[in-house]
């Protein structure tokens, strides 16, 4: 019989936890202590030159229990960008889907474009995580899991924006235009923001985006929708 341990909880209550369990949980907890490290060292003005060693160094670890978690230095960052997509997911995920698609798609831009609000650390690694040649270097499994989750996202948007199609408030358009359209200037306006700090504290700049990108696809009974706030 594989021997146990006990964990003593909050509530004064204990739960046995065996030997696997809590190396399991061990395992996990270093992998996260190695990304914070990882993501810490992208506060720097030297981000674009971190190493295993310096990741090693930040986390007070051994360059070998690196190796242990992480295949390489993009696999790391690649698991950070990852969460940030994760966490965009699950803020999308909560728009109610009975609303009307104009109230739909108007939540959608706000949790978007709440990104800009980002620390420098977590800007700069999701810009450069962002590069084609940087994605072409991680492993099949990695981009195939980070695809699945952009593809959440996309087909989110797509499907709030046929709903207001078949409500007649936006005009008919085929999915990859929506994507080329709507969807890019979105998630364009973000990455520029990033760079010139256009829209972080600024309230106005997500009004103007949300009014450039509806009534870019509004039909006219969408216009008015919109128009009265509704």
């Amino acid at each position: 019989m594989e021997p146990t341990t006990v964990e003593t909880t909050d509530s004064a209550e204990t739960k046995p936890m065996s030997v696997a369990d809590r190396r399991l949980r061990e395992f996990a907890r270093r992998e996260n202590e190695i990304l914070q490290a990882a993501l810490s060292l992208f506060d720097g003005d030297d981000w674009e030159h971190v190493t295993i060693d310096k990741i090693a160094a930040k986390a007070e670890i051994g360059k070998g229990t690196v190796y242990k978690h992480f295949v390489s230095k993009d696999e790391i960052y690649a698991r950070l960008a990852i969460r940030l997509d994760q966490d965009l997911l699950a803020h999308l995920s909560e728009i109610d889907d009975t609303l009307p698609a104009l109230s739909q798609l108007k939540a959608f831009i706000v949790h978007y474009w709440a990104q800009t609000d980002l620390d420098m650390a977590q800007r700069n690694l999701a810009q450069f995580c962002g590069r084609e040649a940087f994605r072409n270097r991680l492993s099949i499994v990695t981009r195939a899991e980070w695809g699945g989750i952009e593809h959440a996202i996309r087909d989110q948007f797509i499907k709030i924006l046929q709903q207001g199609m078949s409500e007649e408030i936006f005009r008919p358009l085929p999915d990859d235009l929506l994507l080329q359209g709507p969807f890019a200037t979105l998630h364009g306006a973000v990455r520029l923001s990033w760079r010139n700090g256009a829209g972080a504290g600024r309230p106005e700049r997500l009004d103007e985006l949300i009014h450039y990108i509806v009534l870019g696809i509004a039909t006219k009974p969408g216009r008015k929708l919109f128009k009265k706030g509704l």
